[in-house]
């Protein structure tokens, strides 16, 4: 298609061509010449295949020049790394050598790294103790500054501490590069018992025996009847439901308790001159409940006893100059003759 002027008439022609301008910008070479039964078709069917027009042509130069750049790039690559690898071994004895040489320099360097004194240890920290002092819990734990921090055994060193007779929980960490910390938990002591040969033990709740004393510690109960105690560290069963009846009693009644007396099983308490009969320690809370309830309705009155062995029928037995009397608490029935002396069960 062509446009020109006419100049002559005030006008503008427009001409459209049937066929591709054979010269100038836009003009399109002429494929081959179409042979055999192409040659029989019809001239519009002749025209030049999809593969034969400029513009598919350039498409397959630009294609067929990225590929050659890149199978170019591909040799270079290798080219350099052969050049790069010419000073290895090209045999398999050679490959072998230098694979094993690697391993023992990569080895080494890390045994001189994890070894140098910049992890090792310098700092350990211990929190949560007041009777246990930090160095009882580092010599404890078995642990020395300097030693390298990977040979820090935290587990080891958490059951060593458990193996002091203060200590209840311990937590042994790393902290990199060169800090270790200590957080232990100590147990509290409950009871006092004394030794034949003198002198006192302490002893928490479980029967462990904490720690000896020469004289004995004000506000702690007495255990009684439960034998000699063993060493400290050690646990003293024999002691056990003792100790489990003092655990359970209120804090300002526990200070009030002088010893803990035992029967076999049997646990008979005493705060002075009164005596408080709690039996095997078996349903202790109700037990507990009923001894609150009748202490606080005798009140400072003089008692012999109270009797809380049975808690659904708690009693209170008077001393010898007055009548016998039970005193039960609220709710459980009216007062009744009673045996001085003799609980009623």
């Amino acid at each position: 298609m062509s446009r020109r002027e006419d100049r002559t008439q005030r006008r503008v022609v427009i001409t459209r061509h049937n066929r591709p301008p054979a010269n100038g910008r836009f003009a399109r070479p002429p494929g081959p010449r179409p042979e055999g039964w192409r040659a029989r078709l019809p001239g519009a069917l002749q025209r030049p295949l999809a593969w034969q027009a400029p513009v598919a042509g350039r498409a397959v130069a630009g294609a067929g020049k990225a590929a050659r750049r890149s199978l170019s790039a591909t040799r270079s690559l290798r080219d350099r790394l052969r050049r790069m690898t010419r000073w290895l071994p090209q045999t398999l004895l050679g490959r072998v050598l230098v694979a094993v040489a690697a391993i023992l320099l990569f080895t080494g360097a890390t045994w001189v790294t994890t070894r140098s004194p910049l992890l090792a240890v310098q700092h350990i920290e211990v929190s949560g103790g007041t009777v246990v002092t930090p160095q009882e819990a580092i010599t404890g734990a078995g642990l020395r500054r300097g030693e390298p921090m990977l040979d820090v055994d935290t587990g080891g060193a958490e059951r060593r501490l458990l193996r002091l007779p203060w200590v209840a929980t311990a937590t042994v960490e790393r902290g990199f590069p060169n800090t270790v910390k200590i957080h232990v938990t100590e147990r509290t002591a409950t009871a006092v018992a004394a030794r034949p040969a003198g002198g006192w033990v302490l002893l928490d709740a479980t029967g462990r025996v904490l720690a000896e004393r020469p004289d004995r510690p004000a506000g702690l109960a007495e255990v009684i009847g439960a034998g000699a105690p063993p060493a400290p560290g050690a646990g003293f069963g024999a002691a056990g439901p003792a100790l489990e009846v003092v655990a359970a009693l209120p804090g300002e009644l526990r200070k009030q308790v002088t010893d803990a007396t035992l029967a076999g099983d049997a646990v008979t308490l005493h705060t002075g001159s009164r005596e408080i009969r709690i039996g095997p320690p078996t349903q202790l809370p109700a037990k507990v409940a009923a001894l609150s309830v009748l202490l606080a309705r005798v009140g400072n009155r003089s008692v012999a006893a109270v009797d809380v062995r049975v808690p659904q029928a708690p009693v209170v037995v008077p001393t010898a100059a007055t009548p016998a009397t039970s005193t039960p608490a609220p709710g459980w029935g009216a007062p009744g003759p009673l045996v001085p002396g003799k609980a009623k069960d």
